[in-house]
């Protein structure tokens, strides 16, 4: 089998694949501005690799295009998502009980989550990358979470959950600029207990906002996407390998 054949039909390429095409499908959502809703599976999977193909094709003459959509794409073509490391690192923190560790990074998963979502919003509005990257890093995370997201064409943020997300900022900011202070052994035991209590809350503020990001952007269908893309990508390495199959039959033949 040729090398490109492999990358396709390969098992160990498929989480790659998978990747790409949720990046893809991000991409859509959150800058080009996809509706699934009313969409099946598969019609969004394929809107999707068609608003990126569009992006990068050339004009009726051939030459590579300038488009606004290309250049969007473009400013957030190499960007490391750090969330799902952020994710399980916290959780792993919390099982092995070094709470304050967890909250640490669950409130900067949460500020990776907030900053994404808004940069690809603003992007998508036609806002230049780094205009709206300055926008990111000057505002505090009430305007975020209030007349930013907004702004971007987002239904308002849950109340409860914005204060969910100000305690956990709360709880990280207490352990980062800790002050060291001293208690007696009942206090210091309420302490431990407090911060166990704001580590698992964290978590759940996490959970809260995956889940907010899978019902407003992808009408609560993000697994199932992902579950049918990976369907398809089966289906096409099962018909690369039957047609490799047969184009090496008649050579044993001979």
């Amino acid at each position: 089998m040729d090398p490109l054949s492999q990358v396709f039909t390969d098992e160990g390429f498929r989480p790659l694949w998978e990747t790409v095409a949720w990046n893809t499908i991000e991409n859509a959502v959150l800058i080009d501005g996809l509706d699934v809703s009313g969409l099946s599976d598969d019609e969004v999977i394929q809107q999707a690799f068609s608003l990126h193909l569009d992006s990068t094709e050339g004009d009726s003459n051939g030459e590579e295009a300038a488009s606004e959509a290309a250049v969007r794409v473009k400013a957030i073509a190499w960007v490391t998502n750090h969330e799902p490391d952020l994710k399980r690192q916290g959780d792993e923190f919390l099982r092995e009980g070094r709470h304050s560790f967890a909250t640490l990074i669950y409130a900067t998963w949460i500020e990776h989550w907030i900053n994404r979502i808004i940069l690809y919003r603003a992007i998508g509005s036609g806002t230049h990358p780094e205009l709206a990257t300055a926008l990111i890093r000057s505002s505090r995370m009430d305007l975020k979470l209030g007349r930013i997201w907004t702004s971007l064409g987002m239904p308002k943020f849950p109340k409860e959950l914005a204060r969910q997300v100000t305690r956990v900022m709360e709880s990280r900011n207490a352990f980062v600029h800790y002050k060291w202070p001293s208690a007696d052994e009942e206090a210091h035991s309420e302490s431990i207990k407090r911060v166990e209590v704001e580590a698992r809350q964290a978590q759940e503020t996490v959970t809260a906002l995956i889940e907010l990001e899978d019902s407003v952007l992808y009408d609560g269908r993000s697994e199932s996407l992902k579950a049918t893309f990976r369907k398809n990508w089966y289906e096409k390495r099962r018909q690369a390998l039957n047609s490799e199959e047969s184009n090496e039959a008649p050579q044993a033949s001979d």
